[in-house]
């Protein structure tokens, strides 16, 4: 069905206490694709009363993995960007390899995949393997396809179509800088020809000549100039020999698929030394750019592992960041104990010390000597915060400011002092903008610790809404122990949690990789989820599988998605754009983003809102990421369907 654009202004609304939340969707279009944009009608009657967070019930998820085509597809790391513009969200896969080219020898596992979402044979949508015929990985020289671990994606030369940026963690420890022939991969731009196809961009430096340990990229327009810019990250310079990070990176954007690096003058740069005031090199595992304070500007957030500080940057709207991390919040939580960590009980064995508890001995087999798992900086407050993969944002709890969920690493040895997967609800007042950690207990968000020695095993998060309630959850990939599995928690009427996976149909051990999209058009969001074979996960899969549980969502409740468009100086994937879309009294709050987390999620740019019994929404109104943050609003926008807006 095709439906019309929105044209009509939306006030903000108050803070509820039940939250409500973006959600996700695609709709459809008589023909029975994805419906194209209609002319803006401010002439339609307002929208009768309707609740936006009733639904008929629960969504089921089933395995529909062989009918879509993947059967036999392994990977860890899942991105839907919809590669050719057809409306339909593609596939693209990373494993964990580093250093490894595929050789396409047929005895060979793939090591990257693309997959594109076709029609059928009979009807419905199916994958099909393009790999090869895409030019995603395409080496510069030699044969196979490129070494390569993640992918993020949005127009970087404005023509029209999701280019890439290809990234490559490559392990000092296993090739030499400058690259021999043989293992010379290195992250690189892809431009896209509007059909899918890529070939290699203009070289991006110094990615492009040295070897670096990239984990995270994260597209977003940082000088709101109207040409995307790149954030990328790395991880341990050499890892097991020390806890120096790598130097992240920030890249200017010309429009034309040139980018210039602009770290130092951004405000960005990082030492090697500067542990003690937060000044070093983190070891990031995700990054995530969004408007974290709603004042019309990307902010960008760093996601450290080690236990130390995360690094929240701020914005000042011209692309100059400041630190503010330890003050608004992200940093840590306020737990700095080591009381309780087994390795320190371990060293309290042979020392006596005012700091060690009284009367309490380890639960472990200490090392030998028994002190040797314990450093002088285990006990500094840069030692004492999360093992942080991925940071999601999103506005959760309803009041348009975005929130956070950290996925987090939390083992039990590491004690309570070690940061675990936690909500962090954003918050203004007079003091200014921070985020106040919710509390896993009170907000329902409580992770299953099985037995004594428990893992808590946060890898990748999202938040949307699944459902159709107007209200956001939160899903997690939980992975490389014996006790994690995917969760997903359902946000009550209350803005509290429960945990929903498995009585909703999906139950997925060691879930290493997470990806949302509505692959099928039918107004619901369908998941994707990938299998570790790390550690304990060994013993459940044989491989890293990739398996695709399909909602019925939209037989339960209504939805209505939003595809935004740039020009006029904006960036033509809209990145940054916010979107309020306001049914039955009740306004939801959504920004698209360019990528984000832990070896690049995300990847769809379209805006998904669930609007419970609501057959429309009222209106909706749009803040454009150009120079002057320039808002337009638009009229009713039909449930079930896709709506197209162009600045």
């Amino acid at each position: 069905m095709t439906v019309p654009s929105p044209s009509r202004a939306v006030p903000s609304r108050a803070r509820v206490a039940a939250a409500l939340a973006v959600s996700s969707l695609l709709g459809c279009s008589d023909d029975g694709g994805p419906a194209a944009a209609a002319p803006a009608d401010a002439g339609v009657d307002a929208a009768p009363a309707c609740d936006p967070h009733a639904t008929v019930g629960p969504p089921t998820f089933s395995d529909r993995t062989a009918a879509w085509g993947l059967a036999g597809v392994r990977g860890n790391r899942l991105s839907t960007p919809d590669l050719d513009g057809d409306g339909y969200p593609d596939l693209v896969v990373h494993r964990v390899y580093s250093n490894q080219r595929d050789d396409l020898a047929p005895e060979t596992p793939r090591l990257v995949r693309v997959s594109m979402n076709r029609p059928a044979p009979g009807g419905g949508r199916t994958f099909v393997d393009r790999t090869v015929e895409s030019g995603l990985f395409a080496p510069r020289e030699g044969s196979g396809l490129r070494s390569a671990q993640l992918a993020v994606f949005a127009d970087v030369d404005d023509d029209g179509d999701l280019d890439a940026f290809s990234g490559t963690y490559t392990d000092p420890a296993r090739v030499a800088s400058p690259p021999t022939d043989a293992d010379g991969d290195r992250s690189e731009l892809l431009l896209n020809d509007g059909t899918g196809t890529f070939v290699a961009g203009p070289p991006l430096e110094p990615h492009a000549s040295l070897a670096m340990t990239t984990t995270a990229a994260t597209f977003a327009d940082v000088d709101r100039d109207g040409h995307v810019d790149l954030f990328v990250a790395g991880w341990y310079s050499y890892y097991g020999f020390s806890s120096e990070g790598t130097q992240a990176r920030l890249h200017l954007g010309r429009g034309d698929g040139t980018f210039e690096e602009v770290t130092s003058r951004a405000g960005l740069l990082t030492d090697s030394l500067g542990h003690a005031d937060g000044g070093n090199h983190r070891p990031a595992y995700g990054v995530t750019s969004c408007d974290v304070d709603d004042d019309g500007d990307t902010d960008l957030l760093l996601a450290a592992y080690g236990r130390q500080w995360n690094l929240s940057y701020r914005n000042d709207g011209a692309g100059i960041f400041r630190e503010v991390g330890r003050a608004d919040g992200y940093a840590g939580d306020p737990n700095a104990s080591y009381a309780d960590n087994q390795f320190f009980l371990c060293w309290c064995t042979l020392h006596a010390d005012a700091s060690c508890p009284a009367g309490v001995s380890p639960s472990i087999a200490c090392p030998s000597p028994a002190d040797s798992g314990w450093g002088a900086s285990d006990t500094l407050p840069w030692r004492q915060n999360g093992n942080t993969f991925t940071t999601a944002c999103a506005d959760v709890t309803g009041d348009g400011l975005a929130d956070l969920y950290s996925a987090e690493i939390h083992h039990w040895w590491a004690g309570e002092g070690s940061d675990g997967s936690e909500l962090l609800v954003g918050q203004r007042d007079a003091a200014g903008h921070r985020f106040i950690r919710s509390g896993n207990a009170q907000a329902g968000l409580v992770w299953p610790r099985v037995g004594v020695d428990w893992n808590e095993g946060g890898i990748v998060a999202a938040l949307a809404d699944v459902d159709g309630d107007g209200r956001r959850d939160v899903l997690v990939g939980a992975s490389d122990y014996a006790d994690q599995r995917f969760l997903l928690f359902h946000q009550r009427a209350d803005g509290t949690f429960e945990e929903t996976a498995r009585a909703w149909g999906v139950d997925h051990p060691c879930a290493s990789g997470l990806a949302l999209a509505d692959f099928d058009a039918d107004g619901d969001l369908d998941l994707l989820l990938a299998a570790s074979t790390a550690r304990d996960c060994g013993a459940t899969w044989g491989d890293n599988e990739v398996r695709l549980y399909e909602s019925d969502a939209a037989a339960k409740a209504r939805f209505v998605t939003l595809a935004l468009a740039g020009g006029s100086g904006v960036n033509g994937a809209a990145i940054g754009a916010q979107a309020r879309v306001t049914a039955g009294g009740v306004t939801q709050v959504g920004e698209v983003q360019g990528g984000y987390g832990h070896f690049g999620l995300g990847g769809d740019t379209r805006l998904h809102f669930g609007l419970g019994a609501c057959e429309r929404a009222d209106s909706v109104e749009i803040r454009w990421p150009d120079q002057a943050l320039t808002t337009t609003q638009h009229g009713v926008a039909a449930a079930g369907g896709v709506v197209r807006i162009e600045r």
